[in-house]
């Protein structure tokens, strides 16, 4: 009785499958998901459509845009993850019950099953803003955007099964998944100096997915770019690496931020999977009464 029928694979791909047709079933809110996001990327487009611009004001124009795409990603993905236990709790409990399944298996299928959305959608938005925003022409550094924005979806979808897997109710998870995206954002190297944050809260910039997509996008941006300068104009920024030494980003590396995210998104998914196998339900085997002595 304490063993289960089939083996974790078996339960994964049986999971995964079922997951994968409730994705497909919830067709209308994932067009609603790409609609917006193709909507958000069209209105990013035009309102920086402008064919002549001032070279040094573009500056700040790009850096927040590259905020604005992070956090529209962000949230994006954080809200339909909160739905993702709550409304199969019922079930879940059922066939736990049963010890259909480990809860490692259900957790890795639910996750599986958002991944491909998380790196669709990102793409079909990133490849209408990049040209758009007028980033560098370089192949290279375009694939690497795509790849941070899927990074950046991936991060906000596991901070939501997070979410989702510690609360009891949909409720609760709206009601707490907003307090910490705020935190993000916060901390999330835009709106405070990453310097000027005192040193007793900057773990929490470590905390933040939005931080590292943001610095990111910045890094990969600005690296090496050669930006005009007015010849009347004093005081010019001529090189990228001016626009990350004034964002507190001089000292890191791509591959160091990049591998940062990860990290996190993987801590972050410990976390959820923690938090799940704690509010399921235990259940004792009930064992047979000693039989009476003759």
């Amino acid at each position: 009785p304490h063993h289960l029928a089939a083996g974790w694979v078996r339960q994964f791909v049986t999971l995964l499958q079922r997951a994968q047709r409730e994705v497909v079933r919830d067709s209308t809110a994932n067009y609603i998901r790409c609609s917006t996001n193709i909507i958000f990327a069209m209105a990013l487009a035009g309102l920086y459509s402008k064919k002549t611009v001032d070279p040094q004001k573009a500056i700040q124009d790009r850096t927040g845009a590259l905020f604005f795409i992070i956090v529209n990603q962000a949230f994006s993905y954080i809200g339909p993850a909160l739905q993702s236990f709550a409304t199969e709790r019922g079930v879940v409990l059922r066939e736990r019950m049963a010890r259909s399944y480990h809860c490692s298996a259900y957790y890795v299928a639910k996750l599986v099953s958002e991944a491909p959305i998380a790196v669709l959608v990102p793409a079909v938005f990133g490849s209408i803003v990049y040209p758009a925003l007028r980033m560098q022409h370089n192949l290279r550094r375009f694939m690497t955007f795509l790849a941070i924005l899927v990074l950046n979806a991936l991060a906000a979808t596991s901070l939501g099964l997070m979410v989702s897997a510690g609360t009891n109710s949909i409720k609760a998870a709206s009601s707490l998944a907003p307090v910490l995206m705020v935190l993000m954002l916060l901390f999330g190297g835009f709106y405070v100096n990453s310097a000027n944050i005192p040193p007793a809260l900057r773990w929490l910039t470590r905390a933040s997915f939005v931080n590292y997509s943001f610095k990111a996008l910045a890094l990969n941006e600005f690296s090496n770019l050669q930006i005009p300068c007015p010849s009347e104009a004093s005081d010019c920024i001529r090189k990228g690496e001016q626009v990350l030494a004034r964002l507190s980003f001089q000292d890191e590396t791509l591959h160091k931020v990049l591998l940062g995210e990860v990290g996190l998104v993987a801590v972050i998914n410990i976390i959820a999977f923690a938090l799940l196998r704690r509010n399921m339900p235990r259940f004792e085997v009930m064992q047979a009464p000693p039989s009476e002595a003759e």
